[in-house]
């Protein structure tokens, strides 16, 4: 599966306190949306225009609204700023469909770049109009490898004022990711790069808020967890074959989850740690899965702990190893069995605050898009 990583780097123009550009990376199963908004001028101002213009545009295309309908009608919203003491934002805005396939609409902002087969080219746009204002188009395909490359006109306009006229413009900033695109050079580095040589020719400072952002296709890390048996036990074989035949890592929760991936696999369960007084959950072991784990304390304590610092983790129990696999991966695939069990509905799990399996599992997929993950929730 491919996955589009956004990499960001992102400076307050000097002496101010909050940037005036803002992003938003939002991913589904059916495309990935990125978009990058700068509001006029900087500070406080700047930054509620940009805030409010890219989370409108992240609702609309949530909404079902085409990303061309989307960019048309925000382009065209924003005129009413030309005459009036209204916020206003220049934005770009991508969706990147599963296959790699992309749209992207820039508004009053510089050119998208596309970086293919290790070269740096810009994507030059059609034009077209929105109301009074004027909205470019351009389209491609992302393989393994390549990326998108956006920014605000604080890169495109670096060195203006410094020699440059009106500023490198977004061709010098195509040809410097040529120039510095190495065999094995780390795509991770770049944006930095990128933003640091801009302060450069501005004498080591930044005169206007300044946003890089590299969307880079790569293979994803996929982790597959399954937790609770299907609602008919008829299904049993298909949710194990399934569960069997996904790609990347495999965790299990639930002792009776893990019961029927031994019967249907004909693999054998090996209890490898007893639960404590603390209430760390059992640990078991099964062939070929990764993490084998009791169901609903374990992910209760997984919804507890997510949002805590990677180096605070030990390692030490299933609740943290699998934090970890949750916090690795890219794509989390949940495969949700939904036969009921009395026993999460009694009185004494409600006491302690354990939530029943579906509710954890809507909290721990909460918390991981909010990471930025990939979460595709499968029901059985």
């Amino acid at each position: 599966m491919k996955f589009y990583e956004d990499i960001i780097s992102q400076n307050i123009k000097t002496g101010g306190i909050v940037c005036g550009d803002h992003t938003i990376c939002s991913r589904s199963p059916e495309g990935t949306i990125f978009v990058l908004c700068d509001g006029i001028g900087s500070g406080i101002y700047a930054n509620i225009a940009a805030i409010s213009c890219s989370n409108r545009i992240v609702e609309l295309l949530k909404r079902g609204v085409s990303v061309r309908a989307t960019a048309e009608m925000v382009a065209s919203s924003m005129h009413r700023a030309r005459t009036e003491d209204v916020p206003f934002s220049a934005f770009s805005a991508i969706v990147i469909m599963p296959d790699g396939q992309f749209s992207v609409f820039t508004y009053e902002a510089p050119e998208a770049i596309i970086i293919k087969n290790g070269t740096s080219s810009v994507l030059k746009p059609e034009f077209f109009t929105a109301g009074y204002e004027v909205v470019g188009e351009a389209a491609g395909v992302l393989d393994i490898g390549d990326s998108v490359v956006l920014c605000s006109d604080g890169v495109t306009q670096a060195g203006l004022g410094h020699g440059h006229g009106f500023g490198i413009g977004i061709s010098n900033v195509s040809a410097y990711i040529n120039s510095v695109l190495r065999p094995g050079s780390e795509i991770r580095e770049l944006p930095s790069k990128i933003t640091d040589m801009c302060s450069g020719l501005m004498g080591g400072k930044y005169e206007d808020d300044t946003t890089l952002a590299v969307l880079h296709c790569r293979e994803a890390d996929e982790l597959t967890v399954m937790t609770g048996p299907p609602s008919k036990a008829s299904m049993d074989k298909d949710y194990v074959r399934k569960f069997i035949s996904m790609p990347g890592r495999k965790a299990v929760c639930g002792s009776s989850t893990a019961d029927i991936v031994a019967r249907e696999t004909g693999r054998k369960v090996k209890m490898l740690k007893m639960g404590n007084a603390f209430g760390s959950p059992p640990e078991y072991e099964i062939d070929g899965i990764d993490l084998t784990a009791e169901g609903v304390i374990m992910l209760n304590q997984v919804y507890n702990i997510l949002g805590e610092s990677i180096d605070d983790f030990t390692e030490n129990s299933a609740v943290e190893r699998l934090c970890m696999m949750l916090l690795d991966a890219d794509v989390v695939h949940l495969m949700i069995g939904n036969a009921m069990n009395d026993a999460h509905e009694a009185m004494l799990f409600k006491q302690v605050g354990v939530r029943v399996r579906r509710t954890a599992v809507k909290l721990i997929a909460e918390k991981l898009r909010e990471k930025g993950k990939l979460v595709i929730e499968t029901y059985y």
